[in-house]
């Protein structure tokens, strides 16, 4: 990335997703959001401390499953503590049950947002809390 293509101060550019085990949340992601591209590990990152992930969209985010020290004891995150990263679904239904069959909870039901659309909120098989996001296509027009 060069100095022209520097998103503005304040921009997202980097989602940590913490972890005990690695490779097993990698593979809960890479099975929910196949759209995510993954980068090869190497002899300085290597796939039991680190999962990096680049995103298509919005362009310069980037991310990546780091693990947690062996002695850190984590309670799920609940709704309301932290921040919360929602990632778009064409359906919250569908990525429920794909949510569910890759064992992660649902924590906060699909929710009307206005006349936009529709949020709900998960938490992945570590009890990492995470949103996504449908948009109300008829009300796109």
């Amino acid at each position: 990335m060069s100095a022209n293509e520097m998103p503005p101060e304040g921009s997202p550019c980097w989602i940590e997703i913490p972890a005990h085990d690695v490779p097993a949340l990698k593979n809960f992601y890479a099975a929910l959001f196949p759209s995510w591209e993954w980068k090869p590990s190497t002899e300085e990152y290597k796939p039991e401390n680190i999962a990096m992930i680049s995103f298509k969209q919005p362009s310069g985010l980037s991310g990546g499953i780091i693990k947690l020290p062996a002695d850190c004891v984590r309670d799920e995150q609940k709704n309301g503590v932290g921040f919360t990263v929602y990632f778009f679904a064409e359906s919250i239904e569908g990525i429920q049950a794909k949510i569910h069959e890759l064992g992660g909870k649902t924590c906060l039901e699909k929710t009307e947002q206005g006349k936009n659309g529709w949020y709900a909120n998960f938490t992945d098989p570590e009890g990492n809390r995470f949103g996504t996001y449908e948009v109300n296509l008829a009300n796109m027009k």
